[in-house]
């Protein structure tokens, strides 16, 4: 199939995977852009920004160019990422058959501009897990669908090269920003953790609180600040992120991720799903993780500070435990070939 796909968020190219740190909806849209291409498909993605280049097989174009997608062939599908209002865009040519990927806010899907594109356009609207849709009141003509997402190459790729206990270190990796939990996994950590395993390490991927320990960031507090100091000594770290390839390399490292979610809006989970894809169990309070964590096989979900606290020291601290959860994982993973897969059959 020629398939068209379309983004407006940031302006990225996909080389800059490589290069920096990307969001996860940029870097989701990239993977499964390459997928469908993976699995013989012609596509076209087109973003703010960035060059016209082709791309491990992608024909990635400016969002606004004013050529026809495929040279004015005849497109088959057009996927449209995250943004309803984007059904109506220039670009698509009349009567196209459309997919909505949409992983945001049920919200933003029943406004009325939103909802008057998918009437307009028919689109078929995929969430990305079952409770997702239940929020959905839209009356249109195709029932929504559920597909999960997947992990990104560069994990599952990393993971091979980690198989054993020993191969890891005594190490867990949170990605996060200040206000999503990040205090209450650094207490849990000083409290629970670091005196039961000497040495450990937990490295915060957050890029507001990193500038904010520079003295760079004003929007973060100074008490999540003065949190870290007082416990680098027990093995707290706060990193800025890399780029995928680096980031996929250092969660394959560790022994456990951290998760909170409790807090923010996440609907896609994609840090779980790569954190798993590299055989790194997840511990988590729940949130999406409910949707990707098999509970007590690829990590846990848990009910209170104690327990999340005693699972981290035991992936930490036990070759047995790490091992069974790591395997499980592993076996278990779900990447995004996988999702273009379930795309064909739509």
């Amino acid at each position: 199939m020629k398939i068209l796909m379309l983004d407006r968020s940031i302006g990225f190219d996909p080389k800059d995977r490589e290069a920096r740190p990307l969001g996860a909806r940029q870097r989701g849209f990239i993977a499964l852009a390459e997928a469908l291409v993976a699995r013989g498909h012609k596509v076209e993605a087109r973003r703010n920004g960035g060059i016209d280049l082709d791309h491990h097989g992608v024909a990635w174009r400016q969002l606004d160019s004013a050529m026809p997608p495929f040279g004015g062939d005849p497109v088959d599908r057009v996927l449209v990422w995250r943004d309803a209002e984007l059904l109506r865009h220039p670009s698509i040519p009349e009567g196209s058959d459309c997919w909505l990927w949409f992983d945001g806010m049920v919200s933003d899907l029943n406004a009325d501009k939103a909802r008057l594109a998918l009437l307009e356009t028919g689109a078929q609207v995929i969430f990305t897990h079952e409770d997702h849709g239940k929020a959905f009141d839209g009356d249109i003509a195709k029932c929504p669908i559920v597909i999960a997402p997947g992990a990104c190459p560069a994990f599952a790729m990393a993971s091979n090269m980690h198989w054993a206990f020993e191969s890891r270190e005594n190490l867990a990796v949170t990605v996060a920003n200040s206000k999503t939990g990040i205090a209450q996994i650094i207490r849990i950590w000083s409290a629970y953790v670091a005196p039961k395993v000497p040495g450990a390490i937990l490295e915060i991927y957050a890029s507001d609180l990193f500038s904010a320990m520079a003295g760079e960031n004003d929007d973060v507090s100074e008490e999540l600040v003065d949190m870290v100091r007082d416990n680098i000594d027990k093995g707290v770290r706060v990193c800025h992120p890399m780029p995928e390839a680096d980031m996929a390399e250092r969660i394959a490292t560790a022994r456990a991720f951290l998760h909170h979610g409790k807090y923010g809006n996440d609907q896609v989970g994609q840090w779980i799903y790569d954190a798993l894809a590299a055989a790194t169990p997840v511990v988590s309070y729940g949130g999406i993780a409910k949707a990707r964590v098999e509970n007590g096989k690829t990590g846990y979900i848990v009910p209170d500070e104690t327990a999340y606290g005693n699972l981290v020291m035991q992936l930490l601290a036990d070759r047995q435990i790490f091992a069974s959860q790591s395997e499980a994982a592993r076996n278990s993973r779900r990447e995004w070939l996988n999702v273009a897969g379930e795309l064909e059959k739509l």
